[in-house]
């Protein structure tokens, strides 16, 4: 395949049509630039290898021992990757024309970045409004992970979190970009130890940022990228939920130490039951201490 620009990281858990019109949205846009497609079958029982054998040229397919996680299974297919750039990229995603050219074509050009990605949109070209954020720091935790942002949406600290005070359609420089779709220096990748294997899923980028931050690289949104997320709210699911929380406290616990861990925690976990049941317990006490009086 001769020197690699591009190397595209895809990992796969459940749906086949999906990963197949992500393929092939790839193979539509033929990039200009080389690069390579490396896949990674995260799921055991129904493997996806019969539906892609000869297809896809420049298609390599990586079988993983099963749901090994986010990022134990990016980190499996980077072990893999050639390219000097590596994009890991959903399977739930269309790659637009010219999104991969121009996001190589960025870190070409400014080479103190170390992450850059792309708008990602819904299916009628709407750029998804939590695209990117600040560094997510213990009051940024507890205000916009919890349920003072449920109750004060625009507070000042969450719009910041969230940068809603930044054009959509302008380049940003930003601290944290989605997981869904990143492109990020192999070097820097290499050198930062790729993706934090104690995360099974979720906050894995906000990690992964901080640390490409720390080592001095810059990140940067570019509207001139696009790319197509399917993306749908995930429904109630406690295994999930868990997940969520794991990660968020393993996250905060690892960068701030454990106290500030447990008091986003406590902020975070703190939900509309909870309120209820402190609301009655007040109303018990107060009037307890009412009829003492009488």
């Amino acid at each position: 395949m001769g020197n690699v620009k591009v190397s595209i990281v895809i990992l796969r858990y459940k749906e086949i049509g999906e990963v197949i019109n992500c393929l092939n949205s790839i193979k539509k846009v033929n990039p200009r630039l080389s690069f390579e497609v490396i896949l990674v079958d995260n799921n055991k029982k129904k493997r996806i290898i019969n539906k892609v054998r000869g297809k896809y040229s420049w298609l390599r397919y990586v079988k993983s021992p099963g749901n090994i996680g986010f990022d134990r299974g990016n980190n499996l297919g980077a072990k893999y990757a050639k390219g000097e750039y590596l994009l890991f990229l959903n399977p739930d995603t269309l790659v637009l024309p010219k999104a991969i050219d121009k996001l190589s074509g960025f870190l070409d050009k400014n080479h103190k970045t170390g992450v850059v990605a792309p708008n990602l949109i819904d299916e009628k070209g709407k750029v998804f409004l939590q695209l990117g954020s600040r560094a997510l720091t213990p009051i940024r935790g507890i205000v916009a992970h919890s349920f003072i942002n449920k109750i004060f949406p625009n507070n000042p600290i969450s719009r910041s979190y969230w940068l809603k005070d930044i054009p959509m359609d302008k380049l940003r420089e930003v601290d944290v970009v989605p997981g869904s779709a990143l492109m990020i220096r192999r070097n820097v990748f290499e050198r930062i130890g790729g993706f934090d294997e104690n995360f099974f899923i979720y906050f894995e980028e906000s990690d992964l940022c901080k640390r490409v931050k720390e080592e001095g690289c810059r990140i940067f949104i570019i509207p001139q990228a696009r790319i197509v997320h399917y993306w749908e709210p995930k429904t109630k699911n406690r295994r999930l939920n868990k997940e969520f929380e794991k990660s968020r406290l393993y996250y905060f616990k690892k960068h701030y130490g454990i106290f500030w861990a447990l008091v986003v925690e406590a902020f975070a976990r703190f939900s509309k039951e909870h309120a209820i049941f402190l609301g009655f317990l007040l109303l018990y006490i107060l009037f307890a201490l009412i009829i003492l009086q009488l």
